[in-house]
């Protein structure tokens, strides 16, 4: 590394130092150009993991289903987002995936799983919908016709779910399909702007989630969004995550937000709620915005670590004072101890 190149590593890194804040600690290294920052956020000591499944080559003999244009870039931009910008450590891409590679995908991330992570689910690809049964599926690549044999079911897609959530903490399916609301259970929670506070934050991380957003609910979705190259519903789905400003964003704000821009903008409604009977206690998945931006550093040479530690506990309140002596108090059961 030459004078000047080293002068503008050293600036960049004395930059950072000089940003910190208190709450974050700050590391620094420099190996031709790179900077590392640890965020400290109270919410919990899990890693945050990822399965993207984008399906766009299909090869159905009967050519039922044809290729889509966007679920291969849609699912690479959602894992560069969860990396870069949200501290995603463990994502895995399948593309172009098969019934088995799905199945075989999802029983492998639940084995990697710890009681304390947070584990997003994306799929985008076909869906379908049997009008007489009411069943849904996911529809894979090696899909044949109208051989239901050959798809996903949404019963199998729970099924698998559920011994994921059943290992985590927090687990989050955001499915880009058709019909994909059939997998859904109740509507979405709603978070008040004078609720979003840390400690707020802090209490739904502390509880089990188990969320589902969807494209849309019992409906066609489309594929590509103004030549975007994304379909409609991941098109809005990026641009919230990549433009949202705030350190903590709940999976419920997200559904929020990117229901009203797809709504307002195709014909298409997305959905969300929870997944049923796998343990949902009103928690949320949380996302943590830990990219940094430092002059003279281009972004892809910025490392960030994410450092989380438990939540602060809620003070007892003050005991109320002793009756007088003259007056004996009346006999009562003792108080419950709180449950943790």
């Amino acid at each position: 590394m030459n004078d000047s190149k080293l002068n503008r590593a050293r600036r960049a890194l004395l930059m950072l130092l000089l940003l910190a804040v208190p709450s974050a600690g700050v590391l620094a290294q420099s190996r031709g150009i790179t900077a590392e920052r640890a965020v400290d956020l109270p919410l919990g000591t899990g890693t945050y993991r990822a399965l993207i499944i984008g399906n766009s080559e299909y090869r159905d003999p009967q050519r039922r289903w044809r290729s889509l244009a966007t679920p291969l870039a849609d699912a690479r931009a959602v894992r560069d987002l969860l990396r870069e910008r949200y501290g995603f450590s463990d994502v895995q891409l399948v593309e172009n995936a098969t019934r088995r590679e799905i199945l075989l995908a999802m029983s492998d991330l639940a084995r990697r799983v710890l009681p304390d992570d947070n584990v997003l689910i994306y799929y985008a690809g076909h869906g379908f919908l049997d009008p007489e049964t009411g069943t849904g599926y996911w529809v894979p690549v090696d899909a044949q016709g109208a051989d239901h044999t050959t798809f996903l079911r949404n019963s199998t897609i729970r099924d698998e779910l559920s011994i994921v959530a059943g290992r985590a903490r927090h687990t989050l399916l955001i499915s880009d399909s058709c019909f994909s609301g059939s997998l859904l259970r109740s509507g979405t929670r709603n978070i008040a702007p004078e609720q979003r506070t840390e400690r707020y934050y802090a209490e739904v991380a502390s509880k089990k989630s188990v969320q589902i957003i969807s494209a849309g609910g019992l409906e066609f979705v489309d594929d590509n969004y103004g030549a975007s190259g994304h379909s409609p519903f991941t098109y809005f789905l990026l641009n919230s995550l990549q433009h949202n400003r705030q350190n903590m964003l709940a999976a419920s704000e997200l559904a929020s937000e990117v229901t009203r821009a797809v709504a307002n903008n195709v014909e298409q409604v997305p959905e969300s709620g929870v997944l049923h009977g796998v343990g949902d206690e009103l928690g949320e998945f949380i996302f943590l915005r830990v990219d940094v931006r430092v002059e003279g550093v281009p972004a892809e040479r910025v490392k960030v670590e994410v450092h989380v530690s438990p939540a602060p506990a809620v003070e007892a309140a003050e005991p109320a004072p002793p009756a007088p002596a003259s007056t004996p108090p009346a006999a009562r059961p003792l108080a419950p101890l709180p449950t943790l």
